[in-house]
């Protein structure tokens, strides 16, 4: 008989028998250790390890904001305001230091670039709509590129040329018609000056004369005056300190229909008796001696047609009109010789500026020629230069004095050393004593009165031009004196074989035409 228990009745699962748990135990003490071991190694360590910190980050993020918390409420219990965290305050600082050094930048840059591109604009709308200069902004811009150019002139060339205004026509067609004839380089520094001096609407509609040596402002102020041309007169102006070669070489440029250069040349080299008939006063000038010195200046409208005569006594008639005329009355009521006084003005003319200065250098020559000090020669640049320039005009036909350069010191070397034509020989005055045989040049009133009555109170032998541009002169009474301003003004000494000239720098020595 078995000792299991049988199933019971109805055939139920047969029940499994009761592990020993001793047997267990020993079960898992025995388990192969090898696999557990190979997957603890394999184990993935930077999850882990990324795991671990970032709970670190996140354990240290609630600290901290339980501080800041703490922090806060400790704040408002004791009435204080609350404090920022302090890692963020150099954020916002740099953040808004950022912001204004971005600020900065695009303002310096537009500090630079805009004005430029902005004065450009506004200089291109002037140059196409003069009339808009008036507006300051604009004005403004065209005025700081300006410089020097309004007093630049286009050439050097000195040819007149005679330009026409049509009735009617704008400043910007004038100025165009400037440039193609060559008369004209800065077409915006002519408008420029036009505006800003106000003359924009004053140009003058007839013929002009013009030459390349002109700047945009003297171009400017010519059209603004009368036209050489108007009608059936053509206008003439002489201004005073001009040779009698000069105002020959001028008419040429006139757009005179009868004129004859040779034929005014003839009768103003020796006047004729129905010339001094018709001009009593003419019988003051010297037998062989030409109307130099009676050329007055001023303005004059002369008929188109008009001849060589004509012009010549119209000229003559406009001297004895002016106040030239009183001065010759007034030295023959005192019994002086007025040929000898225009003689001396002539050359104050063109040695003085300033009408204040002229008594003084018209009393250092009359010293010379009186010997004071032993000094005797005048030493007179300018009188140096009419001889040179004389002898020069000799070999030119007479159509060519045109273009001739007067009044420079081109071709003298040494003033002491220059020679010159037997005939001219009175104005080689570093070598002649006492005024030379004619004048040189029409002086006006101002230099006629110093002549009349030289200031020699302060016995001056010397004189000298500062050379700044101011036109002023100094005075010595030596030799020594004048040495020293020539240090002083000149920076520099003359020649050890010339005594120096002391002719003042003539603001016109390069004179062609009036």
């Amino acid at each position: 008989m078995s000792d299991r228990p049988s199933n019971p009745k109805g055939g139920g699962q047969r029940q499994s028998p009761r592990r020993d748990p001793n047997e267990i135990a020993a079960h898992v003490r025995n388990r192969d250790r090898t696999e557990i071991n190979n997957h603890v190694r394999n184990y993935d360590r930077t999850s882990v390890d990324q795991h671990l910190k970032e709970r670190e980050r996140n354990a240290a993020a609630r600290e901290r904001t339980l501080a800041e918390a703490q922090t806060r409420s400790k704040a408002r219990a004791q009435g204080e305001a609350p404090s920022y965290l302090p890692q963020k305050k150099p954020r916002s600082r740099n953040r808004w230091a950022i912001i204004l050094a971005s600020a900065v930048t695009v303002l310096l840059v537009a500090a630079v670039v805009v004005p430029p591109l902005a004065q450009g604009f506004f200089r291109s709308l002037a140059d196409a709509n003069p009339d808009l200069m008036r507006i300051g902004l604009i004005s403004d811009a065209v005025a700081s590129t300006m410089g020097e150019r309004p007093d630049t002139p286009a050439g050097t060339d000195p040819t007149m040329v005679k330009f026409d205004i049509a009735p009617g026509e704008s400043s910007s067609d004038i100025a165009q018609d400037l440039v193609n004839r060559g008369l004209l380089t800065d077409r915006l520094a002519f408008t420029y000056v036009l505006v800003t001096d106000g003359g924009i609407n004053n140009l003058q509609a007839g013929s002009h004369m013009l030459n390349r040596t002109m700047t945009p402002r003297e171009i400017a102020t010519a059209l603004q005056g009368q036209p050489a041309v108007t009608g059936d007169t053509v206008q003439v102006a002489l201004r005073e300190g001009l040779r009698m070669e000069q105002v020959i070489a001028y008419l040429q440029t006139l757009p005179f229909t009868n004129f004859d250069a040779e034929e005014f040349y003839t009768l103003a080299a020796d006047p004729s008796d129905a010339l001094k008939q018709k001009f009593p006063w003419l019988d003051v000038i010297p037998a062989g001696q030409s109307v130099e010195g009676f050329l007055g200046s001023g303005v004059y409208d002369i008929p188109l047609n008009a001849d060589a005569q004509t012009i010549l006594e119209t000229l003559l008639q406009g001297w004895q009109d002016s106040g030239n005329y009183q001065v010759m009355e007034q030295a023959q009521s005192q019994g002086k010789d007025f040929y000898q006084t225009l003689i001396l003005a002539s050359i104050v003319e063109r040695e003085a500026i300033h009408d204040s200065d002229k008594p003084l250098v018209a009393g250092v020559y009359q010293n010379r020629i009186d010997g004071l000090g032993g000094v005797r020669t005048l030493n007179s640049d300018p009188v140096l230069i009419y001889a040179k320039d004389t002898m020069n005009l000799r070999d030119l036909h007479i159509t060519q004095w045109p273009d001739y350069v007067f009044w420079t010191y081109d071709g003298i070397t040494s003033a002491a050393d220059f020679e010159v034509d037997p005939d001219l020989e009175s104005y080689q005055v570093w070598h002649s004593r006492g005024l030379p045989i004619g004048p040189i040049a029409s002086p006006g009133v101002a230099s006629l009165q110093a002549a009349l009555n030289p200031n020699t109170q302060d016995g001056y032998l010397y004189f000298l031009g500062k050379n700044d541009g101011s036109g002023d002169l100094v005075f010595a009474r030596t030799y020594a004196e004048h040495l020293q301003n020539i240090q002083l003004y000149l920076g520099g000494s003359p020649g050890p074989t010339q005594e120096p000239s002391f002719g003042v720098p003539d603001e016109e020595s390069t004179e062609t035409a009036p």
